[in-house]
């Protein structure tokens, strides 16, 4: 399934291509069975402020319940494919490229109503909680970057 490098600064997990994250499962707590094309990288990549998920929603498949977050924000970020996000009961068509930012307290719910495979990266953190904006938390350094020829 996935290799994975890591040193004291970074970790790098290979999840292989989009169309063959189904090989991938999750037994969800509240539905109680296993869903195929979800792999959530906290864990494989030693996350600590945030978490991470991509997926991979085949033609007809839905998020089969609203729900709300305690203290997280999350983005949706779709990749490809086309479908539909609904928040607080207003439905949004999504497609590569679209990127939605729900806010812990928004009801909310994907579902794939095409005849393609959806994908997307879907974000949680800690709402309010990014102390720095832009590029202000990044520190320059001296010298050159030398890539390897």
């Amino acid at each position: 399934m996935s290799g994975k490098t890591s040193t004291k600064a970074f970790d790098v997990v290979h999840m292989g291509p989009w169309e063959k994250l189904d090989q991938y499962e999750l037994t969800h707590p509240r539905l109680k069975k296993t869903v195929r094309g979800k792999a959530f990288l906290r864990e494989r990549l030693g996350l600590t402020g945030m978490e991470l998920s991509l997926n991979k929603f085949p033609p007809g498949r839905a998020v089969p319940f609203l729900h709300r977050h305690k203290a997280h924000e999350e983005l949706y970020l779709f990749v490809r494919g086309k479908g539909e996000i609904q928040v607080d009961g207003t439905t949004i068509p999504v497609e590569e490229g679209t990127c939605v930012r729900i806010a812990p307290s928004g009801a909310r719910s994907v579902r794939n109503n095409s005849r393609e495979d959806l994908y997307y990266v879907c974000i949680q953190a800690k709402d309010g909680s990014l102390s720095e904006t832009g590029g202000s938390d990044g520190v320059p350094l001296e010298g050159e970057v030398k890539w390897p020829s």
